[in-house]
C-alpha cells in the first residue's frame, strides 16, 4: 500500500492543471514577502548579542540532540530494508540513510531524499521495487510519528494557539483526536491483517506486523522531539519543550505546503509568529540561526563526504563484480 500510494502521488501530481500550479506560486510569493516584512523588523544587533550568548550550557545539549536525531532518523530505512526483504548490511543502510536525510533537508525531499537514496540503494544492489518499499516506509513512519505528537499535543491542549488565529478549543481537540486515529488506525490494521497480502488498487501489499508498525511510530516521534529539543536548548529560559514541541510540528506542516528547500524562512516565520510574544526576537532568530547551523549545514558537510566515500565504494564493488564475472568466462 506504502508504495502504491506514493507512485500513485507522482502519478496524480505531474496531472495537476496548469491554473492549481499557478495558483501555487503566487501563495509562496505571498509568504515569502511575508517572510521580507518580518525579518526587516528584527534587530540584528540583538541578535547578534544572543548568539554570543550562547554557551556549552546550550550548545551540547543541542549538538547532542542533532546526533540523536541523525541516529533516529537513519532506522527509517533499516525498518524499510527490513521490510523490502534485502540482506544490506545495517552499517551501510545508516551511511545511506544519513547521506539522503542531510540531503533531504537542504535540497529538498524530491533531489535529496528521493533522488540521493534511489541512487545510492541502486548501487548497494537493491531493486527498484525495494527501493520504493525503502522510501515508502520511511515516508510512512515519519508522518505516522508528527500524527502521534501533534494530536497528543492538540488534543491535550498543552499548546495555546494564538487568539488570533480564531481556532475554539473544542476544535483543537478534535482535530487532534482527528489525527491520533492515524497511527492508532495504522497499528489495528496491522494487528488485523499481519502477514497478509492485501490488494489495493491492483497492488499487492504485505501487511507488517504491530511491532513493526510501532517501531515505526516511536522512532519517528522520537526523532520529531529530538529534532524540536534542538531549539528548546537554545530558549529553554522563556518557553517550554512541549510549546517548542508544537510550534515546530506546526511548522513542519507548513514546509510541507510550502515547498521550498529546508523550509528555508518558513520556519522562521512560524516561530516568529507563535512565539513572537513570549520570547524576545532577537534571542528567537539567534536560537533558529543556531538551530540551521548545527541541525541543516554541518550535516550537510558530514552528509557530502559520506555521499563520495559511498560513491567511490559502489564503483569499487561494480569493478569487483565486473571481475569477477570476466574471469568466470575465462
Amino acid at each position: 500500500m506504502m508504495v502504491a500510494q506514493a507512485l500513485s502521488a507522482i502519478r496524480n501530481h505531474a496531472r495537476w492543471p496548469m491554473w492549481r500550479r499557478a495558483l501555487g506560486i503566487l501563495f509562496i510569493a505571498a509568504v515569502l514577502t511575508l517572510i521580507a516584512r518580518k525579518l526587516g523588523t528584527i534587530d540584528w544587533d540583538a541578535v547578534l548579542a544572543a548568539l554570543r550568548g550562547f554557551d556549552r550550557r546550550s550548545l551540547l545539549p543541542a549538538a547532542g540532540f542533532v546526533v540523536l536525531t541523525g541516529l533516529l532518523y537513519t532506522q527509517f530505512d533499516v525498518l524499510g530494508c527490513r521490510y523490502a526483504g534485502h540482506p544490506l548490511p545495517v552499517r551501510r543502510v545508516m551511511a545511506i540513510a544519513y547521506v539522503s536525510y542531510t540531503m533531504s533537508l537542504n535540497l529538498g525531499a524530491t533531489l535529496g531524499g528521493a533522488g540521493v537514496r534511489y541512487r545510492l540503494y541502486s548501487r548497494a544492489g537493491l531493486s527498484p521495487p525495494q527501493i520504493w518499499s525503502v522510501f515508502a516506509v520511511a515516508v510512512t513512519s515519519n508522518w505516522l510519528g508528527y500524527a502521534l505528537l501533534a494530536g497528543t499535543i492538540l488534543a491535550a491542549q498543552l499548546v495555546v494557539l494564538p487568539s488570533e488565529w480564531g481556532i475554539l478549543p473544542a476544535a483543537t481537540r478534535l482535530i487532534g483526536v482527528l489525527m491520533l486515529a492515524a497511527p492508532a488506525g495504522y497499528l489495528a490494521a496491522c494487528a488485523a491483517w499481519q502477514g497478509r497480502h492485501r490488494t489495493v488498487r491492483d497492488h499487492d501489499i504485505y501487511v507488517p506486523s504491530p511491532r513493526f508498525a510501532l517501531m515505526q511510530i516511536l522512532v519517528s516521534a522520537g526523532n520529531w522531539a529530538a529534532v524540536a529539543a534542538i531549539l528548546h536548548a537554545f530558549l529553554h529560559t522563556h518557553v517550554d519543550f512541549f510549546t517548542v514541541l508544537g510550534v515546530y510540528l506546526a511548522s513542519g506542516l507548513a514546509g510541507v505546503v510550502i515547498r521550498v528547500p529546508g523550509a528555508l524562512g518558513v520556519v522562521e516565520t512560524v516561530f516568529l509568529t507563535m512565539l513572537g510574544g513570549q520570547v524576545p526576537h532577537g534571542l528567537l532568530l539567534a536560537a533558529l540561526i543556531a538551530y540551521r547551523a548545527l541541525y541543516y549545514l554541518i550535516p550537510l558537510g558530514v552528509g557530502t563526504v559520506g555521499y563520495f566515500l559511498l560513491e567511490a565504494r559502489g564503483k569499487k564493488l561494480a569493478a569487483g563484480t565486473e571481475a569477477e564475472e570476466g574471469q568466470r568466462r575465462v
